[in-house]
């Protein structure tokens, strides 16, 4: 009786681990099942807001194609108001940002001392109105252009841990302002706001919408013979909780898209 007892024991405890390991099996697969779901989902969203976006994109390219510069839109500030409108249900909101209220970094690029002179103005004035501490404007200034010049290789980029090597081309993101030596994240936050970076060497400088720092630095600069327009668009797309953002730039009066990210934009 007693082996008899023992054997009954040793069978449910076989079939209670059965079970265990069943249950836990059956758990583990619909947690598995349900991150699938909510991945395939998110894929589904992100691809989703980025056509949606891209659909919007080409509305406001289209839109800017018809404008006749900065002048003739509605709103007289370099950041428009927030757009809101739906594409296919899904609600988007668009902000555009005039690029002619902000020095183009590319400007340096090969620039003269008068040139340079403008950005280290600049530069020293954003540091006094914000209290940051930053590299001496002229310095600064310097460093930019032989950061982009393709004959430079400024031996203070190798000296560093790991070792670099500088850029040797325009900038493509105004971001790349925080690889050039001297500058800080802290140096960068202040000087964001007023700076950007598209094709040529053009920086015409809005002085009607552009702040007061930008209107008193570049008071005495000569008109530029080119005035190119470039318009940075932020589109955000909401599907329930989450948001989706592109930032793109765009050459507004030939109706092109510089450059298109898949973020936020830079400050």
């Amino acid at each position: 009786m007693k082996s008899g007892s023992r054997q009954k024991g040793v069978a449910l405890i076989t079939a209670l681990l059965v079970v265990a390991l069943s249950v836990t099996a059956a758990v583990a697969m619909a947690v598995r099942s349900q991150a699938d779901i909510r991945r395939t989902s998110a894929v589904f969203e992100r691809d989703m807001s980025r056509h949606i976006s891209i659909g919007a994109e080409n509305m406001v390219l289209q839109l800017l194609e018809q404008t006749e510069g900065p002048d003739a839109l509605l709103w007289d500030t370099c950041l428009s108001p927030v757009l809101p409108f739906q594409v296919d249900n899904i609600r988007l909101e668009a902000t555009l940002d005039n690029m002619q209220c902000r020095y183009n970094l590319n400007a340096l690029a090969g620039a003269d001392e008068t040139e340079q002179g403008y950005f280290a103005r600049l530069v020293d004035r954003v540091s006094q109105e914000s209290g940051i501490s930053m590299p001496a404007g002229a310095q600064l200034a310097i460093a930019v252009s032989d950061w982009m010049n393709s004959e430079t290789d400024d031996p203070v980029y190798r000296l560093e841990e790991p070792a670099r090597v500088s850029g040797n081309r325009t900038m493509i993101l105004a971001s790349e302002l925080n690889s050039v030596a001297g500058m800080t994240s802290e140096a960068w936050q202040a000087l964001a706001p007023y700076v950007t970076a598209y094709p040529g060497s053009a920086s015409p400088i809005d002085l009607e919408r552009s702040n007061e720092v930008m209107q008193e630095v570049f008071a005495d600069r000569p008109a530029a013979e080119q005035t190119p327009w470039f318009v940075r668009l932020q589109l955000t797309a909401e599907f329930g909780e989450r948001r989706f953002y592109q930032c793109t730039l765009l050459d507004a009066p030939n109706g092109k898209v510089v450059l298109r990210e898949q973020t936020a934009c830079e400050p």
